[in-house]
């Protein structure tokens, strides 16, 4: 019997998640089936299911899970996996991926959502470093600033323009301050055309006034550090050699691997002919079990072109490993009033850490699995095109 079959005839209890394209950067990971992406329809029962359903359902429930990935000029973003189906979702952890999928680094925190802006990014004022550095320490945040310009297709395209308003508004009353104590010599301003601006946008419902103050926007503003609470890092183990599909992370003394699989399902054995090098899964050792790996997830690509695969989480596994861990707090969890309690590994093992790190791990495997064949199909493309030539 394979290592899967015996997974699945002694864990009964299974999570399937389906990972979609959404957009160019964007991936949305959801328990629910999404026809219009799915291999075997085609281009006319594609646009009959788009005109039956109209667009995509919004499904923010905690069984979803969403990656964004921010949008800024010049600037290499990390992404964030967030809970829900929507960018807007409560983030779980930031996403740093290193020079030629090398490694990456997931920051994990309960105050992700109070130190990361709309766009997507980590706010200039809750930077780590002076510097804004993060070399040699895991938990350092990188901050990013608000410009005063902005390229079109940037993230946050609203939130841009209220810290902006809010940034010549204060230009404004600071200079009609020094005006009136007489710092300056009375000068004409443009209040009168700036109050017309503000009567302009509040018309198009678009009321930057009331907008909360970002501290960001100033540049002398106080800075308020913040660290990670946790960082875990995946390392890519043997970029050059036969066994280059493995990646491998370490959290609570236990030692996570994820490696390329042929061993798929029975109903698999198309992908596993035809995609033999892409499919993926999860191994966890135990200390003094090393010899005994435990299946954790595994992931099977798809032939869609919308479409990664499929995540396969064995919810029963995950829960076995936290309870022979022994460490507590693997399973410990804070409220919304900053109190510790516990949370139980057969009903709640979706609001795990390690749980989290499943999640975010496979997806830095499927990313980067999928952007290296990206990249050996334009060499070969390219290759073919000269050749031709």
């Amino acid at each position: 019997m394979s290592a899967l079959n015996e997974v699945l005839s002694t864990r009964h209890r299974l999570s399937v998640y389906h990972i979609y394209h959404k957009g160019d950067e964007h991936v949305s990971i959801t328990p629910f089936l999404n026809l219009r992406k799915e291999l075997g329809y085609s281009k006319k029962q594609h646009k009959d299911l788009a005109r039956k359903y109209g667009s995509e359902p919004d499904r923010s429930d905690s069984d979803s899970y969403f990656v964004h990935k921010p949008s800024l000029a010049f600037h290499d973003t990390p992404r964030t996996l967030r809970r829900g189906n929507l960018k807007r979702g409560t983030p779980i952890c930031i996403m740093n991926c290193g020079a030629f999928w090398r490694s990456w680094n997931l920051q994990f925190g309960p105050d992700l959502k109070d130190i990361i802006d709309p766009r997507g990014v980590v706010k200039w004022e809750h930077r780590s470093n002076p510097n804004n550095t993060a070399l040699n320490d895991d938990r350092a945040l990188k901050g990013y600033k608000v410009r005063t310009w902005r390229l079109w297709g940037e993230s946050g395209k609203e939130y841009h323009r209220q810290v902006n308003f809010r940034r010549k508004s204060t230009k404004q009353e600071t200079l009609e301050e020094k005006v009136q104590y007489g710092e300056l010599a009375p000068v004409k301003t443009d209040k009168m055309a700036a109050e017309s601006k503000k009567a302009t946008l509040n018309e198009k419902g678009l009321d930057y006034s009331q907008a909360p103050e970002s501290k960001s926007t100033s540049e002398d503003s106080v800075p308020q550090p913040a660290v990670a609470e946790e960082a875990v890092r995946l390392v890519w183990d043997f970029p050059i050699s036969l066994n280059s599909r493995q990646y491998s992370f370490k959290y609570a003394d236990i030692k996570f691997t994820w490696e390329g699989t042929r061993d798929l399902h029975s109903n698999s054995k198309w992908a596993k002919r035809l995609m033999p090098f892409n499919h993926l899964r999860l191994l966890a050792r135990l200390p003094g079990r090393e010899n005994e790996p435990v299946v954790i997830a595994q992931y099977t690509s798809s032939f869609a072109c919308r479409k990664f695969g499929e995540l396969w989480v064995f919810d029963s596994a995950v829960s076995s490993v936290l309870k022979e861990a022994g460490n507590s707090s693997l399973c410990s969890k804070k409220n919304d009033e900053d109190e510790v309690f516990q949370l139980d590994p057969d009903n709640d093992i979706r609001e795990t850490r390690l749980y989290y790190l499943v999640m975010a791990t496979a997806m830095c495997m499927v990313i980067s699995e999928w952007q290296k064949r990206m990249v050996i199909f334009m060499i070969l493309a390219i290759a073919a095109e000269g050749g031709g030539g």
